[in-house]
Formats: structure tokens, C-alpha cells, sequence
């Protein structure tokens, strides 16, 4: 129960002298020996105000190490944005050294980019993944700028995490150490003070900042950073009965000219601006102001992790000693945090599933996402994947979870916010010298027609224009019918003894019907019919079996598996795919040729050598049965690019589309050195035999060899890739250059 209110003139006399008790026997500069009989715990309340700043507030870790260590005892915290999470974490019982190794586990790239890995999407997203630079959300049928980079689920995630400790309690004010944050209304730039609802909402609605992150909505209202308003929030400690205020501060106010030198630091300074007068007159009211120097940090340094948490333990410790003749004037000591079970659950009994908030997506599909069933225990880690897998689907902006206690267990309560657009528009950009240079553009719908279902259509407008569109019903295990088109028209050239004959003008084209079951968004098994047309045509009639305008009727069954966690340098993870295809020329579906069949088998292993060195091994396979197959179905061998149809595949050492036979086997190594971040070093080898007969293939002492060695940034255009490469079966060397995302 609360006491009976004082009157505003006694708070203000009570206060003022303490304050001047304060300044005379509390030097703090000094350090010099208080007497603690001078006052009581009653009389003083200290409250720590944590200023926000993205990655600079790491150093807050440091200044409570050294508050912790000097014996203070905190009676309330506030904070914004990243001193926020910081200081509810700390409020909340957290151990200084929890709260740095909790902090430090984050993926904090990964947080910028609201990455999830690529083995969590759904299996036909993780088929796109990587292939686009800008996305662009669809509303009322018109094309729409994103409000920012990306809705910080990874956030929402991390927060769901650390928060879980704070359910037990009715508000902020009810925490060991009582709790408040602030954020902005966005609508009318008004402050908005937390202390109240889910902390997960207060937190991520202080720390949504300006163009990295969405404004996060709660209660109908739109929130950005609290910093917009307000950075330092000391009166809300002085209205909330506090006498002495100590302040760790990690703003640049304000950068210099030179200093402005990147996007993130013009949004830091306009930021600024706003709340610069009220920044001023905050500071007035801070009696012990801890500074970290931190020159070369900014708010996404958190590559600087340990560099900025040592900046704010040496400002705090220049402070010391006024924070232990500050802490002896107090009779209570501090929080013992060994009685508070601050720290996340790492397992836990699951009582019921609760779904939140879904009106578009069933429960039984959600449920299929998160894996995680009533009456069962569930892990951290098995959770993450799930709340992964859920905002891998698309179908959500973002889902968070929390735990209510109960007899047996828990409830576990999935929040999800479903994505107001089900449509997006997508651009992409590459440049390889197979395919030369194309813009992407993609169009792709959600439920059209059906719930969970997926139509995409891209567009790739170049030198060699490509269309594809897809349209399959997601439905897990039970099969599920689907359809596809497929049109690619390039160039390339026919070699004879190695050396260029004629060019080659080759014309693709493609409808499929298909049957599909996935399997945990990474097994794919199916089947279906393909009708396809192919138009070779030569510049000049040098082969006869190379001019070809005809038509094909295909059957075919497959397998595909795919848990790469990356498209682009994968850490870990395999792929395997196998399909069998029986191949039948046809005239009008009137009159049908003897069919062949090829069955091919592609087998990708990533394998972590050291921590920044990974090797990618492979083995391919291809062989053909029955009569000859016409020319386009040939098994062609050469360059390194990707996405080649057919049975076009890269062979290192060659060009394009050089090597030529109807039975293949490839063994390749693939090794990616980062030498710093985002920059690699790549060599690669390839062996293989490629015969006319699957008994020449083993018979034949022919052996085809081909090396690379290259370098790759990993731009945010995407990969900028240079290749030298050669073989020993010839002295020739190419190069290989390719920029952008891969389709």
C-alpha cells in the first residue's frame, strides 16, 4: 500500500535539504570521506536515468559495472530507446554480467537487417532469398514506399526473450528496481511515458528509430524512438520522488561538419535538433553525470562491442569515488539479484498454445510453423525457430511471444501482427558474363484465390530476357496442385575442338502442372507434366542438329532438399536434388517420337573448417537412357554461373556451354576465406568425366580438371565478384566477373 501523498511544498523543502546536506558533505569530484550519519535510505532516493544512442548505450553496461561495484542502491530507473532495454533488463534483476553476455550473443547485423536464417522461410521463399534489392509493399493496389528498413522483428524476438521475467508483475513500478521508459507519438511528436501493458511493446515502441525501424502502433497509436522527444528523461525521475539523479549520457551533441559523414548520422543530428533545448534543461537536473567518450562509435557500432563498454567503465570509474560516498549516505544496500529469476527460461512446460491475433491465417497453419504443441516441453532454442519460421511465411510483420504462469506450466501466448499487405513488388539487379546484364522485376500475391497460397512472376528485362511465374498452395505434407511458366531466350556459342565455330541464339519455353508435398519447409517431392518448345537457331548452318524449333511433352518426378542458411557464403547446412525426366518430342500432340529419359543427381555439403573459413563440397551427376536426346537436351559443361535450365551446368576451367555429352560426373570444392568482414577470397576446383556412353564414363581415361581463384565483396548490391580461372587440361586463362544477387 502507498503512503498518503505529501504535500508539493514539503517534497520540494524535504528535498532541497538533502540537496544542500549534499553539497556539503558529498564532494563527489574528490572523493572525500561522507558521513553517513548525515542522513537515511527514507530521506534519499536516487534514481539512474540511461539516455539512449543505438550501439553507443553498450557503454551503460560498463557505468553499472562500476555503479554495482561502488555499492549504490538504485530506487529508480529510466531510460529511451536502447538505454531503455538496457535499463529495464537491469530493473528487472538482471546481473551486470548477464546483461553483457545476453547482449553480446545478439546478432546484432542480423538485428539491422531483420535477417532470419535462410533455412527458416518457407520452402518457395527461401527459393527467392537473396534475389532482390528493394521490396516494396503493395496496399489498395498501389506501389508503396516502405515507413523504414524493415519491421525489427528480430527485435520483437530478442525482447520476447529477455522479457519474460516481467509477466510476474501487475506494472514497471512493481519490478525489484520500479522501471520507466518513454516513446514518441508520432502523430502529434507528443511524449509518451510507459509504465504499464507489456514491456515488450514499451521497449520496442522507445527504441523504433526513424527510417532503420517501422513506427511501432500500440493501442491505435503509432510510436517512434523516445529520443525524438526526449533522449534523457530525468524529470520523470524528479516527479517520481527522486533527490539525487545520476545519469549516464552517450549522445554526440551535436557532430561536426566533418563528422557528418554517413546516412545514420544525418538522422542522428536532425534528430537531435528536436530535443536539443529540452536535452539542456534535463542536464540541469543531473547531479552525477557519467560521459563515456566514444569518438568512434555511432548507433550501429556494435562491431565495437568491447571497445564501448570499456568507454563507459572508464567514465564511470573517474566517478567512483562520488558514487561510494553517494552509496554510504544510503542505510539499504543494493539489490541482491541472486533472489530475482531475471533471466530467460531455457525450457518450460507447455500447458496451452495461444494464438493471437490472426484473422487471414488459420490456428492449424501457424501451429504447422511453430511446431510446438499443448502438453509438451518445449526448449528456447526450439521456440526461436518457430517464432522464425512463423515470420518466415511473410504472412505476419511480427510475432512475439510470452509466458503466463500456471499450476503445471505455462501458457504460451503467440502474438502475431498480420501483414496489412499481401502483395509486394521487388527489383533485382545482375550482371554476369554468361547472361550480361538484367533488371528483375517481381511481382508476388498471397492467398490469391486460396489461403497459404503463393503466386509469383518475375520478369528479368536485359540482354537475354528471362519470365517466370509460379503459383503452388502451400499445404505441407498433403499434396497440392501447382503450375508454373518458364521463358529464357540468350546467346551462347558452339565449340568444336575448343575453339568457337558459330553463334547460337537459344529460345525456351515452358508450362508446367505439377503435384507437390513439402515437408518442413525444406523437403520438396513431387511430380507433374511439362510441355515445352525450344527454337535453336546458328547464325550460320555449320551443325545440323543444332537448328531445332520443336515441341516436347515431359514427365517428371523430384526430390529437392534445401537447408542452406545463407544464399551467398552459407555457414552451414546441405542440399540434395534428384529428378527423372522422360523426354518426348511430339507434332501437335498428334504424333509422338520415341521418348529418352535423363536422370540427374546434385548433392551440395557445407562444411565449417574455421570460423571464417568454410568449404562448400559437391558432387553431380546426370545420365541419359534410350535413344539420343535432340541437342537442347544434351548434358553441357562450362563457366561458373548459376540458374542455368536444362542440363546447363557450371564446370570451372571452361566457357560456356563448351563442354558437351549425355553422361556427366563432377566432383567440385568450393573455399570461402573471409579475410574481413563481407570480403572474401574464394578458390574453387572442379574434376569430372563427360562421355557420349554411361560406359565410357568410367572406362574412358579422359579426365576434365578446372581451378579458379577469385575475390568477392559482399556489396549491398550484392556479391561484386572477380575470377581468374584456367585448367591443366589446356593453357588458356578466362576471367569471370558477375555483380548482384543471382536469378
Amino acid at each position: 500500500m502507498q503512503n498518503k501523498p505529501k504535500p508539493a511544498w514539503s517534497i520540494k523543502m524535504h528535498r532541497l535539504l538533502i540537496l544542500l546536506g549534499i553539497v556539503f558533505v558529498l564532494p563527489l569530484s574528490m572523493g572525500a570521506q561522507v558521513d553517513t550519519a548525515r542522513t537515511s535510505d527514507d530521506e534519499l532516493k536516487i534514481g539512474l536515468v540511461l539516455s539512449g544512442g543505438g550501439a553507443k548505450c553498450l557503454a551503460q553496461i560498463g557505468a553499472l559495472r562500476v555503479i554495482q561495484e561502488a555499492g549504490l542502491k538504485v530506487d529508480y530507473i529510466s531510460g529511451t530507446s536502447m538505454g531503455a532495454i538496457i535499463g529495464a533488463m537491469y530493473a528487472l534483476g538482471y546481473s551486470v554480467d548477464e546483461i553483457e553476455a545476453y547482449l553480446r550473443q545478439v546478432d546484432w547485423d542480423a538485428l539491422l537487417r531483420n535477417e532470419i536464417p535462410r533455412n527458416r522461410l518457407s520452402y518457395f521463399d527461401r527459393k527467392s532469398d537473396s534475389r532482390y534489392l528493394l521490396t516494396f509493399p503493395i496496399v489498395e493496389g498501389k506501389v508503396r514506399i516502405p515507413t523504414a528498413l524493415n519491421y525489427a522483428q528480430y527485435i520483437i524476438k530478442e525482447l520476447s526473450m529477455l522479457t519474460q521475467s516481467s509477466y510476474h508483475y501487475d506494472s514497471f513500478r512493481d519490478f525489484p528496481i520500479p522501471f520507466v521508459c518513454v516513446a514518441t507519438n508520432l502523430e502529434n511528436g507528443q511524449l509518451e511515458v510507459f509504465e504499464d501493458g507489456r514491456l515488450i511493446d514499451a521497449l520496442r515502441a522507445s527504441s523504433a528509430f526513424p527510417s532503420l525501424f517501422t513506427p511501432y502502433e500500440l493501442n491505435g497509436k503509432l510510436y517512434v524512438d523516445g529520443g525524438v522527444a526526449n533522449n534523457f528523461p530525468v524529470e520523470l525521475l524528479l516527479d517520481r520522488g527522486m533527490d539525487y539523479i545520476v545519469g549516464v549520457d552517450v549522445q554526440d551533441f551535436l557532430y561536426g561538419k566533418d563528422e557528418l559523414n554517413s546516412v545514420v548520422r544525418i538522422l542522428e543530428q536532425t534528430s537531435s535538433f528536436v530535443n536539443a533545448t529540452e536535452y539542456l534543461r534535463q542536464l540541469d537536473s543531473v547531479n552525477l553525470l557519467i560521459k563515456p567518450d566514444i569518438p568512434e562509435g555511432g548507433i550501429t557500432s556494435f562491431d565495437l562491442f568491447d571497445t564501448i563498454v570499456a568507454a563507459g567503465e572508464k567514465a564511470a570509474r573517474e566517478k567512483l569515488d562520488g558514487l561510494r560516498a553517494l552509496a554510504a549516505l544510503k542505510k539499504a544496500k543494493p539489490l541482491n539479484r541472486s533472489e530475482y529469476d531475471a533471466v530467460p527460461l531455457q525450457s518450460f512446460y507447455v500447458t496451452r498454445v495461444q494464438i493471437n491475433g490472426n484473422t487471414n491465417s488459420t490456428n492449424e497453419y501457424i501451429l504447422s510453423k511453430l511446431r510446438i504443441e499443448d502438453g509438451e516441453h518445449c526448449s528456447l532454442s526450439r521456440l526461436d525457430k518457430g517464432i522464425d519460421r512463423l515470420y518466415g511465411s511473410k504472412y505476419f510483420q511480427t510475432v512475439d511471444y510470452t509466458l503466463t504462469p500456471q499450476d503445471t506450466g505455462y501458457v504460451l501466448n503467440i502474438n502475431v501482427r498480420e501483414n496489412p499487405s499481401l502483395s509486394q513488388f521487388r527489383l533485382g539487379l545482375h550482371y554476369d558474363d554468361d547472361f550480361k546484364t538484367a533488371l528483375l522485376a517481381n511481382y508476388t500475391r498471397r492467398n490469391l484465390f486460396f489461403k497459404n497460397s503463393r503466386l509469383s512472376f518475375d520478369l528479368a528485362v536485359g540482354d537475354n530476357p528471362r519470365v517466370w511465374l509460379n503459383y503452388f498452395v502451400d499445404r505441407g505434407v498433403l499434396p497440392t496442385l501447382g503450375f508454373k511458366l518458364r521463358a529464357h531466350r540468350f546467346e551462347t556459342r558452339i565449340y568444336q575442338n575448343r575453339r568457337p565455330t558459330n553463334q547460337l541464339i537459344y529460345l525456351d519455353y515452358s508450362s508446367d502442372i505439377f503435384f507437390q508435398s513439402t515437408l518442413y519447409d525444406a523437403y520438396a517431392i513431387g511430380g507433374g507434366v511439362q510441355l515445352e518448345g525450344i527454337d535453336l537457331s546458328q547464325d550460320l548452318d555449320v551443325l545440323d542438329e543444332v537448328d531445332i524449333n520443336a515441341d516436347y511433352i515431359n514427365y517428371y518426378g523430384f526430390i529437392d532438399f534445401d537447408s542452406y542458411n545463407r544464399a551467398n557464403f552459407p555457414t552451414r547446412g546441405f542440399k540434395f536434388s534428384a529428378q527423372g525426366r522422360i523426354i518426348a518430342r511430339h507434332d501437335n500432340l498428334s504424333r509422338f517420337f520415341e521418348p529418352s529419359s535423363v536422370i540427374d543427381v546434385n548433392y551440395s555439403q557445407v562444411i565449417p573448417l574455421l570460423p571464417q573459413l568454410t568449404l562448400i563440397a559437391n558432387v553431380f551427376g546426370a545420365t541419359t537412357l534410350g535413344p539420343d536426346t535432340d541437342y537442347p537436351y544434351n548434358i553441357f559443361l562450362g563457366s561458373m554461373g548459376r540458374n542455368y535450365i536444362n542440363y546447363i551446368y557450371p564446370f570451372v576451367g571452361y566457357r560456356f556451354m563448351e563442354l558437351i555429352g549425355r553422361n556427366a560426373l563432377v566432383v567440385r570444392g568450393d573455399v570461402h576465406l573471409e579475410v574481413f568482414k563481407d570480403n572474401y577470397v574464394l578458390l574453387r576446383g572442379n574434376v569430372g568425366k563427360l562421355e557420349s556412353s554411361f560406359d565410357e564414363l568410367f572406362g574412358s581415361d579422359i579426365i576434365l580438371d578446372g581451378y579458379s581463384i577469385g575475390y568477392c565483396y559482399n556489396s549491398p548490391l550484392g556479391p561484386l565478384e572477380v575470377n581468374l580461372m584456367g585448367s591443366t587440361n589446356h593453357s588458356d586463362i578466362y576471367t569471370y566477373i558477375s555483380l548482384g544477387f543471382w536469378f
